[in-house]
């Protein structure tokens, strides 16, 4: 575990430097505008550990400060609109259904034409879907926490932090910005 912890910690994780300038984060594009709520900041500690010529153990520990854009307000359709976009940018078919506002939780799929019985009314191309064998931004990670068997949720998880932490160098990014920051419904959990 060691070496899952020193691959997430310096791959993962931005490097810090003391005269580094913190970065500009994007916003969120969220609706409704006048409305902003501030997000609290995270603070991040990463250490890491490394062996000196005479055998001691020295350890580093850095402490910075980021804000990692993570998702929108339930009710922000323009994220819905630009995850729309995106999925057909990525090949997502044509489909007979689209995100919209629901009056029960937050967005749903509402059908846009008569669909009949039997007919297909979603389809998904695996190169858009997430799973444990999606391609790692940083290969070495996923292929340390499947050496340790890490169960697939928090698997996931680590798989979508990591991707929120590259922001628009993800190809996930779109997706990512389209998560509800709370979800409304234990069901996610």
């Amino acid at each position: 575990m060691a070496e899952a912890s020193r691959i997430l910690h310096s791959s993962l994780l931005p490097t810090f430097s003391p005269l580094q300038k913190p970065q500009k984060l994007r916003a969120a594009a969220c609706y409704p505008p006048t409305f902003v709520q501030k997000r609290p900041k995270i603070l991040i500690h990463c250490s890491s550990s490394s062996s000196v010529s005479t055998g001691e153990t020295a350890t580093k520990a850095a402490t910075f400060d980021q804000t990692v854009p993570w998702g929108c307000d339930i009710d922000s359709l323009e994220n819905a609109e630009d995850l729309q976009k995106w999925l057909s940018k990525s090949g997502l078919p044509p489909q007979k259904m689209a995100i919209q506002k629901v009056e029960v939780g937050e967005r749903g799929l509402v059908a846009l034409k008569n669909i009949r019985k039997g007919e297909k009314l979603l389809f998904v191309p695996p190169s858009l879907v997430i799973t444990v064998d999606s391609e790692w931004s940083c290969p070495e990670a996923g292929e340390v926490l499947k050496q340790y068997s890490v169960p697939d949720w928090p698997l996931l998880a680590t798989y979508l932090i990591s991707e929120a932490s590259i922001q628009q160098s993800s190809r996930w990014d779109n997706y990512i910005s389209a998560l509800p920051r709370q979800p409304y419904s234990l069901l996610y959990w």
